[in-house]
């Protein structure tokens, strides 16, 4: 198809937005409509070069699918090889491995899946994956793989008329199960093709329904778009369930803007021109420097955010003039996808090589400190854990008789030791990670709000019938479902409620807590502080980066601030229930800093899971609890 500028500088307008969402610069809370941009944008391009070679009879499949390869794999190889180079000289053992797993998925263009399963896009954990954003060159990628073949077939059967209509009606079905799914499991719908593939088709409509535009006309329409894209930067955030309806406003614009097809101040600006054409080395090179400063605890920092930014666009420009421009394109298909095909297994094998001989000979690598990773499970005690329907952890600790029931979230688990520390007897430990301790609620993710409600009524009828007078300890990371801008997964609401979220909030804690308090003394555990980063991972690669043994924390202030309405919630709930209130700051923020880290030994498995460790810091806390049988 022929160079069009606007789409060019659409491109760079998408790059710019995900960059600076990335990197945290205010203003750019919706900067991953980005991506939905560039969606659309692939869409109007393959749609148009697969229409017209099919109308002319001289669409080649093979030869479409290595143009595709000649885009994407060239500069994405690099950029893994060079990950696997950085990994193997830099990250520990466990992350090496698993940077290792995530390079070959993202190299067969299934990296989506893994994500999908692995978590909220938004959320920590999936954000130190080096390369987390490959996950949307993998619909990308699938949707090449799928749409050719669909228009091929739609053409020859139908025509072209009824293609055009095929297609209107395909990307209306997908926005449906957008719409429809993204209410039920978000995460699916983020990443997976189903839920996107209407995205693409809309850039493709724009193509086969083409508008015939006044210079007047044309111009408007470009504003409108670009007022719309803007929009979708400045005020949707990650706390909006994404993609769904709301994806209708970026990607609306986008059509726009490419139907418009201006010479205008934006589509002539030079500087955003030249973004535009580097712009896919850009996006694979500036993640991974995110990660380093998210790791590092410095994404908060602005002269290293700005400083990663223009390495961002400096490797991007390397790559694009070093890699993407090298790449010959007069070479066969047969020869493109086997040269690439070949190079792709090339890489992977020397990854896969790569992590069993580092698993096997760990004396291998250059003898820089290696902190061994905190084992997530304590060895304190014993435990014998038995299955349960809810992809919970339901075990007994210790021998004996039971005294004590830990019951809530992961926090439950990971801050057992502790109590097992202060108990002779055996614990019974209740846990199901992500969900708050609420006999009533909604989440956002149905999946996750099936399996937390089935476990809570489960739990909550058993202490109404066994154990009396056992007590009972709740343990909850409860700002992950009181704060209603975290992560989308995982919060809460309560539609059978009128009032605010903090006081519905309170009112169902404060009924739950007393529903168990009716056969059990109770008592509830302040949150434990939450670090700003992995403290194990943060912890490794300042030492062997920049040779700092400086100790992590968070001050004693940013987390109350965070856990202001979950501590008010607990207190209301101790008052009225005549519960008992265990604050675990006195112990691990002393001289008002919470501490991830205490003379460079890690007391956190992650950012906010306890190891023993840490755990060996509340010695004392539950002394008085537990109660000789």
């Amino acid at each position: 198809m022929q160079f069009r500028k606007s789409i060019n500088a659409l491109r760079a307008l998408a790059v710019l937005s995900v960059v600076l969402f990335h990197f945290k610069v205010p203003g750019f809370e919706g900067g991953f409509v980005g991506v939905d941009v560039f969606f659309v944008i692939s869409g109007f391009l393959m749609t148009g070069i697969i229409v017209n070679g099919v109308q002319q009879q001289n669409f080649p499949l093979l030869g479409f699918y290595a143009s595709r390869a000649r885009r994407i794999i060239p500069a994405l190889l690099v950029l893994c090889v060079a990950l696997l180079i950085f990994g193997y000289f830099y990250l520990p053992l466990d992350d090496l491995r698993e940077t290792i797993r995530t390079i070959k998925s993202s190299l067969l263009f299934s990296s989506n899946f893994s994500f999908a399963q692995s978590g909220n896009y938004f959320a920590a954990p999936l954000h130190e994956n080096w390369l987390l954003h490959t996950w949307s060159l993998s619909v990308e990628w699938q949707f090449y793989l799928l749409y050719p073949v669909l228009i091929m077939g739609l053409h020859r059967f139908f025509g072209t008329d009824k293609t055009r209509f095929a297609l209107l009606a395909a990307a209306l079905i997908s926005l449906l199960a957008s719409i429809i799914v993204t209410r039920v499991n978000p995460t699916f719908a983020f990443y997976m093709l189903p839920t996107r593939a209407w995205e693409m088709i809309a850039g493709g409509l724009v193509f086969l329904f083409p508008l015939r535009l006044s210079q007047r006309g044309g111009a408007i329409c470009e504003g409108l778009g670009l007022l719309a894209i803007a929009v979708s930067v400045l005020v949707f955030s990650e706390a909006d369930l994404w993609p769904g309806y709301l994806a209708l406003v970026p990607v609306l614009g986008t059509m726009l803007v490419i139907h418009a097809n201006t010479r205008s101040m934006f589509s002539g600006n030079p500087a955003l021109q030249f973004v535009g054409s580097i712009s896919y080395s850009v996006y694979l090179w500036h993640w991974p420097l995110v990660v380093l400063l998210y790791l590092c605890g410095l994404l908060s920092s602005w002269p290293h955010v700005i400083g990663a930014i223009i390495a961002s666009f400096a490797l991007g420009t390397l790559s694009f003039y070093l890699v993407e421009s090298k790449v010959k394109k007069g070479t066969s298909a047969t020869r493109t996808v086997i040269k690439f095909a070949s190079l792709t297994v090339a890489v992977m094998a020397v990854s896969a090589t790569t992590s069993s001989l580092v698993k096997q000979h760990p004396d291998w690598r250059p003898a820089l400190v290696e902190l061994g990773q905190p084992e997530y499970t304590s060895k304190l005690y014993p435990q014998e854990c038995y299955p349960n329907a809810y992809a919970a952890a339901d075990c007994k600790l210790g021998t004996g008789d039971v005294s004590v029931i830990l019951y809530g979230d992961s926090h439950a688990q990971s801050t057992a030791a502790a109590v097992q520390m202060e108990n002779p007897q055996a614990a019974l430990s209740w846990s199901r990670g992500g969900c708050p301790t609420l006999a009533h609620f909604a989440m956002h993710d149905k999946t996750v709000e099936s399996q937390c409600r089935g476990f809570n009524q489960e739990k909550l009828q058993q202490l109404k019938t066994w154990y009396a007078g056992i007590p009972v300890v709740l343990f909850s990371r409860a700002a992950l479902y009181a704060d209603s801008g975290r992560e989308n997964s995982y919060r809460i609401s309560f539609p059978e409620r009128q009032a605010s979220f903090a006081d519905a909030y309170t009112e169902e804690y404060v009924s739950t807590v007393c529903s168990i308090a009716e056969n059990h003394p109770v008592y509830i555990v302040k949150p434990i502080p939450e670090m700003p980063f992995s403290v194990y991972k943060g912890l490794n690669l300042n030492q062997r980066l920049f040779r700092q043994t400086t100790d992590i924390s968070l001050p004693l202030q940013a987390y109350e601030n965070r856990n202001r309405v979950a501590i008010a919630t607990i207190e209301a709930a101790a008052s009225r229930c005549n519960a008992t209130v265990i604050d675990p700051t006195p112990y691990l923020c002393p001289d008002g800093n919470c501490m991830g880290s205490m003379d460079g030994v890690p007391l956190y498995f992650d950012d906010n899971h306890l190891v023993d460790a840490g755990n060996q810091q509340l010695k004392g806390l539950f002394k008085d609890l537990i109660k000789p049988i």
